[in-house]
């Protein structure tokens, strides 16, 4: 945050370092009619303290954000406190919380202040069109340390210095009042207007366990034979969704088990290069080159025949050229993909199998899972597209619409039914997830228009 607000933007810097100035200045005015000069001073800084966040916070950097209703929430509440940015965001509102302490000279009223002052700020940058931006937990965490610490320290200078007089109770009472009023319009506001949105965690890496090693390699044995042995890993702890345990294959490639369920496997190949060794996989009985999808299919079931049976059961096979720029070009090869349909609802097994014109194999993603029970689907397309554009704020029928996609997906520990709507406006991807039992809306997103389309 405060990276953004100061680069290249001095002339804002030394206007905001005026009205901090001019906000002390008159603050302590305004006190010293009323208290000793000491504690007048400390009500100017506790002036200044408030301005400053306010208009670092507030000003959008010249630009015309759009109004985004939205806040990020990290559950990783400590992972802020290790860079500097978010050290710099706890000592921006210490002062705040150490001047309110001393103005005050009581330090429950200055930590409240404080808090509430932070929630109001964070409320502001999502719902306020000219601040529009970077709401999100790890300010309001990192801030309201920062508030704690300043109260903190506070405190300890009452205990040792004595001046001034505590601010008087109806005024607290007043104050009170006032902040519990103001505490209820955040809190509604947060409630009926802010959309809380996941943040995407970084993927962590550790050095895969033996037994984590030897399942890929069962995996892979399962596919390839012994083509392919591994003999270490990486075990990727994705935070927000399932481990993977992945490796570099032996030539080049790599592969990705997901852990602990081992439910699915993907595996990348190097593509076959004209006068170097092949390193993709060559499927056994298929020798040739392939030049049409009707071919790339044909090797394809072979292998799925031996290796993924439990695919071919009464499911749906599509071919798709892969990086073809034209009618006779073949490009990388071919996927061939198998999904399987039931009552209407896309089910979870997966089995995609890339085959390049020599007629190797050089992508695989297999997974192997039982049909589940699925709860009723009683929410309709109709309404997963209003959930969308009421999400987006798109006016009905906007943009141009993908095909909407019924399926089975993970929902915690219970499997759902699903739609996956999108639709693309402009340069942009608006799309979303639809519980079609309840009509919740999940997952919502933007990307960019040209970006391709997930994986179903």
């Amino acid at each position: 945050m405060i990276e953004a607000v100061f680069q290249d933007h001095l002339g804002f810097l030394a206007l905001a370092i005026a009205a901090t100035l001019a906000a002390g200045a008159l603050g302590y005015a305004v006190a010293a009619r009323r208290t000793g000069r000491v504690q007048a001073v400390f009500y100017g800084l506790w002036a200044s303290s408030t301005v400053g966040p306010v208009l670092l916070t507030g000003w959008s950097g010249g630009g015309t954000e759009a109004l985004t209703r939205r806040c990020t929430v990290n559950p990783a509440v400590t992972d802020v406190f290790t860079g500097p940015q978010g050290q710099l965001n706890v000592l921006l509102f210490v002062p705040f919380g150490l001047f309110a302490v001393l103005a005050t000279r009581r330090p429950l009223p200055g930590i409240a202040a404080g808090l509430l002052f932070i929630a109001t700020v964070e409320t502001a940058q999502a719902t306020v069109p000219f601040v529009s931006r970077l709401c999100d937990t790890d300010d309001m965490v990192t801030n309201a340390v920062g508030v704690l610490a300043g109260a903190a320290v506070g405190a300890l200078v009452l205990r040792r210095f004595s001046y001034g007089t505590p601010l008087a109770r109806t005024v607290v009472r007043r104050a009170a009042a006032t902040g519990a009023a103001l505490s209820l319009l955040v809190a509604v506001t947060w409630a009926v207007v802010i959309d809380p949105v996941r943040a995407v965690l970084p993927t962590l890496e550790h050095p895969a366990s033996g037994r984590q090693v030897r399942a890929l390699d069962t995996a892979l044995g399962e596919a390839f034979g012994d083509a392919y042995p591994v003999g270490e890993a990486e075990l990727h702890d994705n935070v927000d969704g399932p481990d993977t345990v992945t490796a570099t294959l032996p030539g080049g490639g790599l592969a990705e088990l997901t852990w602990p369920d081992r439910e699915k496997l993907t595996v990348r190949l190097p593509s076959t290069v004209e006068g170097e060794e092949p390193r993709a996989h060559r499927v056994p009985g298929a020798d040739r080159p392939v030049g049409t999808a009707r071919e790339a299919r044909q090797v394809a079931t072979r292998f799925a025949r031996d290796y993924a049976p439990w695919a071919l059961r009464d499911s749906e096979v599509t071919v798709r050229p892969v990086g073809a720029v034209g009618a006779d070009d073949p490009g990388l090869g071919w996927e061939v993909e198998w999904r399987r349909w039931k009552d209407g609802v896309l089910m979870p097994m997966r089995l995609d199998v890339r085959i390049e014109p020599s007629g190797r194999l050089t992508g695989l993603t297999a997974r192997h899972v039982a049909d589940p029970e699925l709860p009723p689907a009683t929410v309709g397309a109709d309404a997963a597209w209003r959930e969308l554009e009421a999400h987006h704020g798109l006016e009905p029928g906007q943009g141009t619409r993908e095909e909407p996609v019924l399926l089975a997906e993970r929902w915690g520990e219970e499997w759902r039914v699903h739609w996956r709507v999108a639709v693309r406006d402009g340069e942009v991807l608006r799309s979303a997830t639809v519980d079609a039992t309840t009509g919740e809306l999940r997952d919502a997103a933007e990307s960019p228009a040209d970006d391709p389309p997930p994986d179903l």
